[in-house]
């Protein structure tokens, strides 16, 4: 069992298609690709996000408060043998993850909703976990779908990465499954650009992508997810 646990800062904004190319094409000559990421290919990542009975989670962000979490499952491949079980912690521009490992089997059935099985790993994270789900109800919500370009500079712990094409399922919270049902989260032919960095943004990354020009979002996969199963009247603000 291993636990990580990741603070830096985040920013996120919406681009063009065009845009991705074009950012793409400069990044590729000036940093190196993720070592699961081919430049324009990317990377398969699928997130089961898991929310209380009252939407707890989806509110907070929502109502844009400054401390918050997310709980999710997250793969890269859907014959994987292990599951990451992640909190995604938020205060103002600071990510803090908590993320610790289980196997397939545990996450079917924490899916099916045996919380019991998080203690059986006596993990801190997990154990965390299951102290959250049983208290306020949480459940499975909705799948999300997507491919990660990437890139790295080693210095300053410096991840920009290309988010494409997202999809969400709200009916089958089958992790492994290959058959969801799945439909587009973003319909304006966009797709989200995340810069992640421990201290400072280098310079010359900032000018490389002109990102004073772009606007910055307060994105949240999540809730893209979440957009077109809405419950609330809230939920469109």
């Amino acid at each position: 069992m291993q636990n990580l646990a990741v603070k830096r800062n985040e920013l996120k904004y919406y681009i063009s298609n065009i845009e991705y190319f074009n950012l793409v094409g400069k990044l590729e000559q000036i940093l190196k690709a993720d070592g699961y990421s081919t430049p324009r290919e990317g990377y398969f990542i699928r997130s089961l996000y898991f929310d209380s009975h009252d939407d707890e989670c989806l509110y907070e962000k929502q109502s844009g408060d400054m401390f918050r979490a997310k709980y999710r499952m997250r793969i890269y491949d859907t014959n994987t043998d292990t599951v990451k079980f992640e909190i995604k912690n938020k205060a103002n521009n600071q990510i803090f993850k908590e993320t610790a490992t289980i196997s397939r089997e545990s996450a079917y059935k924490i899916i099916d909703g045996d919380y019991g099985e998080l203690l059986t790993y006596n993990n801190p994270i997990l154990n965390k976990i299951f102290k959250k789900f049983t208290e306020k109800q949480y459940k499975p919500k909705v799948i999300i779908d997507y491919t990660r370009d990437a890139f790295m500079f080693d210095f300053f712990n410096l991840r920009i990465t290309f988010d494409k094409n997202l999809h969400s399922c709200n009916t089958d919270f089958n992790i492994f499954s290959d058959n969801l049902h799945t439909i587009p989260c973003i319909l304006e032919g966009k797709q989200i650009l995340e810069i992640k960095y421990d201290t400072a943004l280098p310079e010359f990354i900032h000018r490389t992508l002109q990102i004073d020009a772009a606007e910055r979002m307060a994105i949240s996969k999540y809730t893209l997810g979440r957009r077109f199963f809405k419950v609330e009247q809230w939920e469109d603000n």
